[in-house]
């Protein structure tokens, strides 16, 4: 099963998919057919390393006993359980909010609240969360990967990472 944790946090992916949309203007359109080629490339590179794709994860939302209602210190209402469940869409999760699909296509989580006002889900890994990922949805490659707050690299060059790091196992 995909880990969660390698998702961006799903209301950061406006903000994300923003600031790329800004990259998108700068370059130009040769440095994006280098990043969309690198996205297409990507599964048979990953099958030939032996990374398998993996059901991408939906999230469903069960009700608590009343008994185990809590409030976070947000103020928050953790009235549901996450119930995490495999997707019909099959891909690799890549960290940094890089996901690609067998479809040859990037992939990014639709979310959805998990419930009216203030309330909010608890994960199994002890996470409390506002929005389930209920599908995917394709969107353009990305030109850059935020690394960390200050450094970025190339999206061809982030898969080649991973390409090498599996390579290094």
């Amino acid at each position: 099963m995909i880990d969660l944790s390698t998702l961006l946090d799903p209301p950061a992916w406006t903000r994300w998919l923003a600031r790329d949309a800004e990259r998108r203007k700068l370059v130009g359109p040769e440095v994006v057919a280098l990043v969309e080629q690198a996205v297409r490339d990507f599964p048979a590179a990953a099958f030939a390393e032996g990374l398998l794709p993996a059901p991408l994860p939906i999230e469903r939302a069960e009700k608590l006993s009343r008994g185990e209602h809590r409030e976070t210190t947000e103020g928050a209402k953790v009235r549901h359980r996450v119930v995490v469940e495999p997707g019909e869409v099959r891909g690799w999760s890549l960290g940094r909010g890089v996901v690609i699909s067998m479809a040859q296509t990037t992939v990014r989580p639709v979310c959805a609240p998990v419930a009216r006002g203030d309330s909010a889900a608890l994960r199994a890994d002890g996470t409390v969360v506002r929005a389930l990922i209920t599908a995917w949805e394709p969107y353009p490659a990305p030109v850059e990967v935020e690394l960390d707050g200050n450094r970025t690299a190339p999206l061809e060059e982030y898969l080649e990472r991973v390409l090498a790091d599996l390579r290094r196992r």
